[in-house]
């Protein structure tokens, strides 16, 4: 087992584990997706941890990303069926508690088309930064490859045992009753809605990945690559207030976001000071792109 929680695998090892356990005790067919995921990752980790090959290396950063592109779109029907309860009543008591209010009841007043597009904009950011910086450290910087996805994928395995151990919603969804004025904008508006609203699981709320991936993002530029640090900090941080604009976020999901992230950087970093879990560099130029 300690090798299954190896570095690149540890956390994102531990969601498939506790969400195999909760199909398997309730006896779901989710539990026919999730335990092979588990298995296959161990089975990887094992290699790994014997023979730390750039291949190897490879092979588990592919399936990290396959398996949270999966798990993601399996959570709409996997997590419902092993937790009823959804949590939108506690996180919006934790929000009244903190501040008052949630914040997309506050934002209501400067509500407008363009800004609701602009917003609208800043929120869909998410999807190509990660393609793009996925990419980027597979193809390119692959000397950074294990470090990005250590961190990463830190942030991915927590982020989702949040959403299976507190499932909720979002306000949009939750407390529509809240709201007196409609979010109405242009094609980026009506764009994003949709991708919304046909893509999400109804149960991503806790912690917000929104912001802790494009913080984690934004972190790991700041230490490798500070120009582009500058250039994403403005849409990086118009997309964390998006998320309480068009509301689908409580304050507690952007801060639990803030931290995660900060987790995540940490655990990069831990990657990139121990030697004994990176490839050579030997090895790492062996394979040019």
């Amino acid at each position: 087992m300690n090798k299954l929680l190896d570095p690149p695998l540890r956390y994102f090892s531990i969601y498939l584990g506790a969400v195999s356990a909760m199909e398997i005790a309730h006896l779901t067919v989710w539990s026919l997706l999730f335990c092979p995921m588990l298995a296959g990752m161990a089975g990887l980790a094992r290699k790994y941890s014997r023979q730390r090959s750039w291949g190897l290396l490879a092979a588990i950063c592919v399936s990290l990303a396959v398996g949270m592109n999966v798990s993601y779109q399996a959570m709409a029907g996997a997590i419902p069926a092993v937790r009823s309860v959804r949590f939108d009543a506690q996180l919006l008591a934790l929000d009244r508690l903190l501040i008052g209010e949630t914040p997309s009841v506050w934002l209501e007043r400067w509500i407008s088309p363009p800004l609701t597009e602009l917003m609208s904009a800043c929120y869909l950011l998410l999807m190509p930064l990660l393609l793009v910086s996925l990419l980027r450290y597979f193809f390119r910087r692959r000397e950074l490859l294990g470090e990005f996805y250590t961190g990463l994928f830190a942030v991915y395995g927590l982020g989702f045992l949040g959403y299976l151990l507190v499932p909720a919603a979002g306000p949009w969804l939750a407390y529509p009753e809240l709201f007196n004025v409609k979010l109405s904008g242009g094609v980026i508006t009506a764009f994003n809605q949709a991708m919304v609203e046909q893509g999400s699981n109804k149960v991503d709320v806790w912690p917000s990945l929104h912001v802790a991936v494009t913080l984690y993002i934004l972190g790991f530029a700041a230490r490798h690559h500070r120009l582009e640090f500058w250039i994403l900090l403005l849409p990086i941080l118009g997309l964390w207030i998006a998320t309480f604009y068009l509301r689908y976020h409580y304050f507690v999901d952007v801060l639990s976001g803030l931290a995660l992230a900060g987790f995540g950087l940490y655990e990069a970093r831990r990657h990139a000071a121990h030697p004994a879990i990176n490839p050579s560099k030997k090895d790492t130029h062996a394979n040019p792109v």
